[in-house]
C-alpha cells in the first residue's frame, strides 16, 4: 500500500478543488493508494492543540511521498522551526510539487513504490517503463529488483552530517528522473547512480542484473574519488573533472546529472536554513563559495534544461542559499 500525502495552502484555494477532484479520481483507479490531506497546516492562524499536533505527527509518519501544492508552501515546510509537526519532514520524505496535471503528478508519485504507473500521458503513448519484448509484469519485476538491489546496496550508509538512511537521496533523485523521462533504464541508472563510486557493487554487478547500458549511465556519473588521497585537497580538482564532463555527456547522462544535484541541492537548502553557516562544516570543503561557485557552474552547464521544473527549481535554491 502506497500513502500519499497532499499539502495545500491558501495560496492555492482557488484551485484546491480542482486538484483534490483529479487526485482523489485517480487514486479511485488504483488499488493500492492511500491519500492523506493536510490542508492549510501551516495557516498562522492554525492553532495546534496537543491532539492535532498528535494526529499531524502520526500521519506524516505514514507517508511515502509528499505533493506539495506550490513554491510557497514548499518554503514554509523547508522553514519549519524544530519541534513542530512537519520540522524535517522532508529530510526523511520524497517531495514533488503539485501541478495542474493532478494525475499524472499522482501517477508519478507511486511509480517508485509500484515499479510501473498503469496510466499514462494521453498525449504521450510511451511507457514509462517500456522495453521492447518484455510483458507488464516483467517491467514491473525488473524495477522492483532495482528496488531491491539499491536498497542492499547502501544499507546502513546515512546521509552526511545527518542520520537520514543514504537510500532516500537515490530514491529521490529517481523519482525526479521521472519528471524528465519516460525511460525506465536512465531512472534505474538514476536509483544507482551512487552504486559504483559508493559501494562494494561494481558496473559489472550491475551490468550482469540489469543490462549494459544501466551501467554505463551509472559509470559516467561515477567520480574518481582518488581514494588515498586527502578529499578535502582533492575536492575542487573532482568538481571540476566533473563539471568538464558535462560538456561530453549525451543528454540522457545529463538529465541524472540534474536530478542528483537538484536532490543534493534541496538538502543543502534544508540544512543552510537550520543550520545556517555552521552547515558547511560537515563537508570536506568548508567554504561555502566553493559549494556556490560549483552548482552555479553546474546548472549554468545544464542550461538547455531550463524549460523544466528540475532545472527552475535548481535555479532558485541556488539563488536562495548562494546569491541573495
Amino acid at each position: 500500500m502506497i500513502t500519499i500525502g497532499i499539502v495545500i495552502s491558501d495560496a492555492s484555494a482557488e484551485c484546491s478543488a480542482h486538484m483534490i477532484r483529479g487526485l482523489c479520481r485517480r487514486a479511485k483507479e488504483k488499488e493500492n493508494v492511500n491519500l492523506i490531506f493536510f490542508p492549510e497546516v501551516l495557516c498562522k492562524n492554525l492553532k495546534e492543540t496537543k491532539e492535532t499536533e498528535d494526529f499531524y505527527t502520526e500521519s506524516v509518519s505514514f507517508v511515502d511521498v509528499l505533493l506539495i501544492s506550490d513554491q510557497k508552501m514548499l518554503q514554509m515546510l523547508l522553514e519549519q522551526p524544530e519541534g513542530t509537526s512537519f520540522s524535517n519532514v522532508l529530510e526523511h520524505v520524497p517531495y514533488m510539487l503539485l501541478k495542474d496535471d493532478a494525475g499524472q503528478v499522482l501517477d508519478q508519485a507511486c511509480a517508485l513504490a509500484e515499479g510501473l504507473p498503469d496510466d499514462v500521458q494521453e498525449d504521450n503513448d510511451e511507457d514509462l517503463f517500456e522495453k521492447p519484448g518484455q510483458t507488464k509484469a516483467q517491467k514491473r519485476e525488473r524495477f522492483e529488483r532495482a528496488l531491491e538491489f539499491a536498497m542492499r546496496a547502501h544499507k546502513g550508509q546515512v546521509r552526511k552530517g545527518s542520520s537520514v538512511p543514504y537510500i532516500v537521496h537515490p530514491i529521490e533523485t529517481a523519482l525526479i528522473t521521472m519528471t524528465l523521462t519516460r525511460d525506465q533504464d536512465i531512472v534505474i541508472a538514476a536509483l544507482f547512480h551512487d552504486v559504483v563510486e559508493d559501494t562494494r557493487y561494481s558496473a559489472k554487478d550491475i551490468e550482469d542484473a540489469f543490462g549494459s547500458r544501466v551501467a554505463h549511465l551509472v559509470q559516467m556519473e561515477s567520480e574518481n574519488k582518488r581514494k588515498g588521497q586527502d578529499a578535502a585537497s582533492t575536492w575542487k580538482i573532482r568538481k571540476q573533472e566533473f563539471i568538464d564532463g558535462l560538456d561530453r555527456k549525451s543528454k540522457d547522462e545529463k538529465i541524472i546529472a540534474l536530478a542528483d544535484k537538484l536532490s543534493n541541492m534541496r538538502a543543502t537548502h534544508q540544512g543552510y536554513l537550520k543550520n545556517d553557516e555552521k552547515f558547511w562544516e560537515r563537508f570536506h570543503q568548508k567554504e561555502k563559495r566553493m559549494h556556490g561557485w560549483y552548482y552555479r557552474t553546474v546548472a549554468d552547464k545544464l542550461k538547455e534544461f531550463e524549460h523544466t521544473d528540475a532545472w527552475q527549481e535548481l535555479d532558485r535554491l541556488i539563488r536562495d542559499v548562494f546569491e541573495m
